[in-house]
């Protein structure tokens, strides 16, 4: 690996880098407004300002228009009245007058995010704000994103299965404190005296329960059922499974990141027939001699401490991909985010595929190469491979099986699956997938190759096929 340049973390540079072309700086404004709530009633705060995304961008309401319906989207942050948002204590989004809400109060994932009249018992207007940014919706318990996490002007906002990604997380405002006005409790004390005036001996047995019906009952317990489930502090909305598929067929490179910065030397993937499957779409990656990366991130959560994850990677070597270099040439790795090279990667090189890493490990690098088999060309080659994640040498464990034989049982590399990047970056313990073509660009012959399906699961069966 002599001559190795450090992989660039979508964390650091890249992202950050397209973000700020393409949205400039975020700077998050936060107003707060003091406003009186009505006759018979006490004043209460309400809190404006921006829902910033924290890859880039602000959700607006699009056009400013305060009609229902009318959807919200992700744009440049600004100052206009469709990005003066309110967080109220009932759990809803609020923006000129309306709330923000799911079409049609569908549960699907990708469901538009829309404004509607604001409701006293929608469960699609109430939203779960978490500590770490996530903002879950608590009827269909998905999270509010741009529409396949892709960070650019105007692009619509959905809602979608909670990622560890960037694009979920937002800031809000603070939570205003006025709660939902209730007009019904307070003109019936007015109702009283007209009936009771005349017929003293009749009205006291009418208007003696009256108060309890009346007044504070009915909305003294609002404050403490309905705050709590709006804020809380786990790190991220429960998932009970973690499972992806590339789905190139139906989707394209619909279920992966918008990552422009992951071709370097080399032109974007594209969407083909498939060399080897009737009827089914691939991902053709190419690159010229001379050329670094051309790669693409799955949309999928990260990966953390002690997390036990499977992966199934599906890929054609055509006759002439370059198998028989002596340089570093990735076909997938699983990064950690920020700069340097991967824990964990499948090369191919010298004939073989082979399982490598260690080599960005913080101070002294902590190399490995396990030979998994011969790298065939012309056929479809099946990856099963089996992580589990930590920085603990004694438990990050690799398995990996090569067209349903075994050909690695509980590896456990040197450095761990899951490491910092840098001395400067001890608290960067997350790993996330990608896959494509990385390799030394003083590798002088051209290589293509397709990926036929992509999977990750919780179970070697949710992988399996």
């Amino acid at each position: 690996m002599t001559g190795r340049t450090d992989d660039v973390g979508r964390g650091d540079h890249g992202r950050r880098a397209a973000v700020a072309v393409a949205l400039g700086v975020i700077a998050l404004v936060v107003a707060a407004l003091v406003t009186g709530v009505g006759p018979g009633r006490a004043d209460a705060a309400v809190v404006t300002g921006r829902i910033a995304n924290t890859a880039g961008g602000c959700l607006e309401n699009a056009n400013n228009a305060a009609t229902a319906n009318n959807p919200q989207q992700l744009n440049n942050c600004g100052t206009g009245a469709g990005q003066q948002w309110s967080r109220y204590a009932d759990g809803t989004l609020r923006v000129q007058g309306l709330c923000a809400d799911l079409a049609g109060g569908s549960t699907a994932a990708n469901t538009r995010v829309l404004l509607a009249a604001c409701s006293t018992t929608s469960t699609s207007q109430r939203w779960t704000l978490y500590a770490a940014g996530y903002v879950q919706n608590q009827k269909s318990g998905t999270c509010m994103a741009p529409v396949n996490n892709q960070i650019y002007a105007k692009v619509a906002v959905v809602v979608a299965t909670c990622a560890n990604v960037n694009a979920q997380k937002w800031t809000l405002p603070a939570a205003s404190t006025t709660t939902t006005p209730a007009p019904t409790t307070t003109p019936k004390p007015t109702t009283v005296p007209p009936t009771t005036t005349p017929k003293p001996t009749t009205v006291a047995p009418t208007t003696t329960p009256k108060p309890t019906t009346t007044a504070p009952p009915t909305t003294t317990p609002k404050p403490t059922t309905t705050v709590p489930p709006t804020t809380t502090t786990s790190p991220m909305p429960t998932q009970t499974a973690q499972t992806w598929t590339s789905d190139f067929t139906g989707s394209g490179f619909g279920k992966f990141d918008d990552t422009p910065w992951n071709n370097v030397g080399a032109s974007a993937p594209v969407i083909v027939s498939s060399p080897v499957t009737a009827g089914a779409k691939s991902a053709q990656f190419t690159m010229p001699a001379g050329g670094t990366r051309t790669e693409v991130v799955p949309t999928t959560a990260e990966f953390t401490e002690g997390q036990e994850r499977w992966f199934r990677f599906s890929f054609y070597l055509p006759p002439s991909f370059p198998t028989q270099v002596t340089s570093w040439q990735v076909i997938t790795q699983w990064k950690n985010d920020g700069d340097g090279s991967p824990p964990l990667e499948v090369t191919v090189g010298n004939g073989n595929l082979k399982l490598e890493g260690g080599y960005g490990y913080p101070g002294t690098p902590k190399t490995f190469s396990q030979v998994i088999g011969p790298a065939a060309t012309g056929k479809r080659t099946d990856l099963i491979v089996h992580v589990v994640f930590s920085r603990d040498p004694s438990r990050g464990t690799v398995d990996v099986w090569r067209d349903g034989t075994q050909a690695i049982s509980g590896y456990k590399p040197a450095g761990g699956t899951l490491y910092p990047t840098s001395a400067a970056s001890t608290d960067t313990l997350i790993s996330y997938w990608k896959m494509g073509i990385y390799r030394d660009s003083a590798i002088t012959q051209p290589a293509q190759y397709t990926i036929e399906s992509a999977k990750v699961g919780n179970t070697q069966a949710q992988v399996a096929n």
